[in-house]
């Protein structure tokens, strides 16, 4: 079996927010202000995603903290104005040439999206795509997405598996499930967590910003190697604890995060161990497993004390077996 690092952590990560939403559509302040509030916060990097309104804000770039194009395109429902539903972020990838012309700054799209069909969320992925720009499916439990879409649709490179907004608005925000059953069924796709923040008012006792974030190991911090290292799933994504090193060496999936009361390796379809100090209570910040060949994938799950959790992304274990993927 082959050695791989995952995530090392010996680089330099960064960390970022790729859904939130400015005045533009229906946030509660300007995108300089927006930028503002995440800089003091310690991001590095974000993503505006106002609704079905395209933003390109290099003005806002510097050395420490870039913007990348992007937006949430939605309002296509089988049944207008109920759901289920769906909503794809948008984010503008520099390592493809497109097929069609990119989108420009605050070019917007017409809502709702007319149903034609059950293949309407298909061509709507593959119109974001062939313009050249990654799809990630967006929190697809507020949405009652169908469980099968996850396997039914295809060119999304990622599932929104947290959403902070809908955590503390309406308790919907995790799409950990839906992921699962995407990569049970063959899909290569990573988990993003994110805010879907309108609004970023640090005076809240419940702030909606800050809340679901991606820390991403790269080269540096552009536009092109953020994006480069999203698509090879070098990050991972967090509600609070952080991951600082996930590694392969002899048949051995070993993590090392921040203090925290319990790791889980998820693994399928063999399951993973559990590991946590049950009768000290003391917290656990390392943990490894033996990869049997049998497994497919292994993902691990960090989950403090407050319940905040850190998600690594897939390990596929054909990936490491030689003569594999």
């Amino acid at each position: 079996m082959k050695n791989k690092i995952y995530l090392d952590g010996s680089k330099p990560t960064y960390k970022g927010n790729l859904h939130l939403h400015t005045t533009w559509s229906d946030g509660s302040l300007p995108a300089a202000e927006v930028v503002q509030a995440f800089k003091e916060k310690g991001y590095q990097f974000i993503s505006i995603s106002d609704h079905d309104i395209y933003s390109r804000t290099d003005e806002f770039n510097s050395a420490d903290f870039i913007t990348i194009p992007g937006m949430e395109r939605g309002g296509l429902n089988p049944v207008l104005d109920k759901d289920p539903g769906y909503h794809i972020g948008v984010i503008d990838d520099p390592t493809v040439e497109p097929e069609e012309e990119r989108f420009e700054h605050l070019q917007t799209f017409s809502t709702p999206i007319p149903w034609e069909g059950d293949h309407s969320p298909q061509v709507l992925i593959d119109k974001m795509r062939a313009h050249g720009n990654l799809v990630i499916f967006n929190h697809p439990e507020w949405h009652l997405t169908r469980f099968e879409d996850m396997v039914k649709y295809d060119g999304f490179f990622a599932i929104e598996i947290y959403n902070h907004a809908t955590e503390w608005s309406t308790s919907s925000s995790y799409g950990a499930a839906y992921w699962d059953h995407a990569l049970q069924n063959g899909k290569r796709v990573f988990g993003i967590a994110g805010d879907d923040s309108h609004e970023h008012n640090p005076n809240w006792k419940v702030p909606e910003y800050g809340g679901g974030w991606v820390k991403v190991q790269s080269a540096a911090l552009t536009h092109v190697d953020i994006v480069q290292s999203l698509k090879q799933g070098q990050f991972y994504s967090s509600s609070g604890p952080e991951i600082y090193d996930l590694r392969v060496e002899d048949g051995q999936l070993s993590i090392e995060c921040s203090p925290c009361k319990f790791i889980m390796f998820k693994a399928f379809p063999l399951r993973g161990p559990f590991v946590g100090n049950y009768e000290s209570g003391e917290p656990v910040s390392q943990a490894s497993m033996a990869i049997e060949e049998d497994m497919e994938y292994i993902r691990v799950e960090c989950i403090d004390f407050q319940g905040n959790v850190a998600w690594s992304n897939p390990v596929f274990v054909a990936d490491l077996i030689q003569g594999g993927e």
